[in-house]
């Protein structure tokens, strides 16, 4: 493969390269020295090399035919590194079960930003995730209740982490130039004890949100009564992005003493 072909993004892999310098270098020093890491999407490199250099031990998940023998060829002369290649969506829960990381790193495909930032929120790093996204994801990712851009990712990731927008980049900063600005969010350990399992957390956003405009009555209606909902401190005329994550939680809880 030539360093050409390394260099040429595929459009249907929703890929763009990040080449800014210091955005690299403020990515990779968000993880401490000496950490166990996993990479999505290490494409040709620019994050991967910054790491390489920084961590203990790195495993990248990488789709492209073309970078993932790129890789295995780096890794045959450098024992920090192990390549995956494959689907991340397929290979993710296995390479953290093997691979026990305390950080996750990866700019993220823009085509999988969601199911994929739901499936990173379901695991508990003893370290963090430092995640790049277009802007308008890590704006829905990092707003609170109240906000018209708060969602169910926004609830998923608070489960186990805080929340905090890093930079905000360009389109200039990436080869090729998006269409939009981009965003890189931080997520650290909040070390509080979830009240619910992730799982029924995620079935009940995935309930909750899917009619915003109605009430939280009514998108739990058969469910939930409004005298259990004024239980659990929330007002059933609520709509959902009114609701802070711990308010969740006991709806899940609640729908949990009922199954």
């Amino acid at each position: 493969m030539t360093e050409t072909g390394l260099q040429t993004a595929k459009k249907s892999l929703g890929q763009h390269f990040l080449r800014d310098h210091s955005a690299i270098q403020r990515i990779a020093q968000a993880i401490p020295a000496g950490a166990r890491a996993i990479e999505i999407g290490p494409g040709p490199g620019a994050i991967t090399e910054a790491l390489l250099e920084r961590v203990g031990s790195l495993a990248v998940i990488e789709m492209d035919d073309r970078f993932a023998t790129h890789w295995h060829d780096v890794a045959e002369q450098n024992n920090k590194l192990s390549v995956i290649h494959g689907d991340v969506m397929q290979e993710l829960d296995s390479a953290v079960d093997s691979v026990q990381p305390e950080w996750i790193a990866g700019n993220l495909p823009y085509n999988l930003s969601g199911p994929l930032t739901a499936m990173l929120a379901s695991y508990n790093l003893s370290g963090g995730m430092v995640l790049m996204y277009q802007r308008e994801v890590a704006e829905r990712i990092a707003a609170g209740p109240g906000s018209k851009t708060y969602g169910g990712l926004s609830v998923l990731v608070r489960h186990f982490y805080d929340v905090k927008r890093l930079l905000t980049l360009p389109p200039g900063a990436f080869s090729p130039p998006p269409k939009v600005h981009s965003a890189v969010i931080l997520l650290t350990p909040h070390s509080n004890t979830p009240p619910c399992a992730y799982p029924l957390l995620q079935q009940t956003v995935r309930q909750g949100f899917a009619h915003r405009r109605k009430t939280i009555a009514n998108n739990f209606r058969g469910s939930i009564t409004a005298e259990q909902f004024e239980s659990l401190g929330i007002d059933p005329r609520k709509r959902p992005e009114q609701l802070a994550y711990e308010q969740w939680a006991g709806i899940a809880m609640q729908l949990h003493k009922a199954a």
